[in-house]
């Protein structure tokens, strides 16, 4: 049985080093001299998910299960898999029903309480969100995850004194957290003694505490900590350097993004839109509002879903998994060509499938709001199966909009032209290209606002708004900032605040570390 124990700890200890085809190798060897043993079923099913064998780490899980009926994690682990592949509504609501399975067989583990808070936080069932993180804490007070999952939570509702403390609590049981300095930077106001300012100094300094895959969310944090200080020239400096060390871990060619704009504009061309002018789903409640990161859209979000009639659904995919469902990664031109594939009752179809996908969400709101940022590359495709769609198009001083997108690290990998200057700038001329060509190829289909507009003549601006959206007027939206819903985007901290002005030219700071990068800008 010592031998067997060492055997297990060996293999558990490859997986967690991340070599998983070894790890995958020596748990199969003990599961055929030891079949009857839960745990290494379990622990198959972690190696498969690891590597993204949904269907193989389903078969383990299950396995483990016919031979323990009670196996509490193995449920946890099946609802974790569940919620990440997230394919229908089903995958959802079955990973929920796993969670609670663990929980009712063993009240001693924390990881199914953690879980289900990040299943709640997801859908904005913010109340039972922090019901289950706290319960994880309570059966595991040193789940420092659970404190900051927590933290994130009170961090999208506004309430940033209980985010601070429980973010001190998961740093306090382990300094090396960086996540959690992180997030904490994002919503302090730092001077020059600041207690925790020092802790990212030295967290900074000390290669034997903090590694590089770390020290790049450091480098943004004290970036954000000098600009309070207003000592730009060492802010920008951390910036720059945080920005650097991400780069160097992706893949992006401008040159690929320059061919896939080419592609757009040529594919949606005014032929398009003339021969399917009668195409796509009727409904009237979708509007999105788009345009680039940083540049609005969530402040904007935060106005119009202090309406009673609209439900904010925040950045949602939809628009982004439509694609993907319909043309996968084939050339949209060949498609609406071929009218045997592509008739108008395809796009109403498609129509209809957003409109069920955010009914699922909005809680049969009269309104719905999709603010998913980079849904202007698709603008297009939404004109095809929604044309009664409102499209609100977000604007902002571009050298205020490029310099606020380089100083905010994004989560994954989708804004992957966030990390360099130059390419920033390339991708902003893009974007402004790309809109040009929608205005002139649809027109009165899309509403302009700018950000700086928005700020110095807010009432009137509103006002537009709502007209545009066909909602009547009350005085309540000029209060967005009091509206609870939940913000989940990098403009959580700043979306909860009355209007201000800090932000519109804040570049000019910044200017002799910018300017250079300007000179290719091809818009003010």
């Amino acid at each position: 049985m010592k031998n067997l124990k060492e055997q297990v700890k060996t293999a558990v200890e490859i997986f967690k080093k991340g070599n998983f085809l070894d790890a995958e190798r020596e748990t199969k060897k003990l599961i055929a001299e030891n079949p009857k043993i839960p745990f290494l079923y379990n622990l198959l099913g972690l190696i498969f998910a690891e590597q993204r064998n949904f269907t193989l780490a389903i078969e383990y899980y299950e396995k483990g299960l016919l031979i323990d009926p009670n196996y509490a994690m193995i449920y946890n682990n099946l609802g974790l898999l569940y919620y990440n592949k997230k394919k229908s509504e089903n995958d959802f609501k079955k990973a929920e029903d796993l969670f609670k399975k663990s929980i009712s067989l063993d009240k001693k583990i924390s990881e199914p309480h953690s879980n289900l808070g990040i299943l709640y936080n997801s859908i904005n069932k913010s109340e039972e969100a922090i019901k289950h993180y706290k319960q994880a804490i309570d059966i595991n007070p040193n789940f420092f995850y659970a404190y900051h999952n927590l933290s994130n939570v009170y961090v999208s509702i506004g309430d940033f004194d209980n985010a601070k403390k429980y973010l001190r609590e998961a740093i306090k049981i382990n300094p090396k957290f960086i996540i959690a300095h992180r997030l904490l930077s994002r919503i302090t106001k730092y001077k020059i003694y600041n207690k925790h300012l020092k802790e990212l100094e030295n967290l900074n300094v000390n290669s034997e505490i903090v590694n590089n895959e770390d020290r790049k969310y450091i480098l943004f944090a004290l970036g954000k900590a000098y600009e309070d200080i207003k000592d730009y020239n060492k802010s920008f400096r951390f910036y720059f350097e945080g920005n650097k060390m991400f780069k160097e871990k992706i893949a992006f060619s401008i040159k690929n993004e320059k061919d896939k704009f080419d592609d757009i504009k040529t594919t949606y061309n005014k032929k398009i839109f003339d021969k399917f002018k009668n195409a796509g789903f009727k409904d009237k409640s979708p509007i999105f509002i788009l345009g680039m990161p940083r540049s609005g859209t969530t402040l904007v979000e935060q106005i119009l879903s202090n309406h009673e009639k609209i439900f904010g659904a925040d950045e949602v995919e939809f628009i982004p998994d439509l694609i993907q469902d319909n043309f996968k990664e084939h050339n949209l031109k060949i498609f609406f060509a071929d009218n045997t594939i592509f008739n108008e009752k395809t796009f109403k179809k498609i129509g209809e499938d957003y409109i069920k996908k955010m009914k699922s969400i909005s809680q049969n709101y009269e309104n719905t709001t999709d603010k998913l940022p980079n849904n202007f590359l698709s603008i297009g495709f939404i004109k095809l199966i929604l044309p009664n769609a409102k499209i609100i198009h977000c604007q902002r001083n571009s050298k205020d909009n490029i310099f606020s997108i380089f100083k905010n690290h994004f989560h994954g990998k989708k804004i992957n032209f966030a990390y360099d200057l130059k390419d920033l700038v390339e991708y902003y001329n893009l974007y402004n290209d790309l809109m040009l060509h929608w205005k002139t190829t649809i027109k009165d289909f899309i509403y302009d606002i700018k950000y700086e507009n928005l700020i110095n003549d807010t009432e009137f601006q509103i006002k537009g708004l709502f007209k545009f959206c066909d909602l009547d007027w009350t005085e309540k939206c000029l209060k967005f900032y009091n509206n609870k819903r939940p913000i989940k985007t990098a403009s959580d901290t700043q979306a909860r605040r009355q209007i201000y002005k800090t932000s519109v030219n804040l570049w000019k700071k910044y200017e002799k570390n910018l300017e250079e990068y300007f000179l290719d800008l091809k818009t003010n």
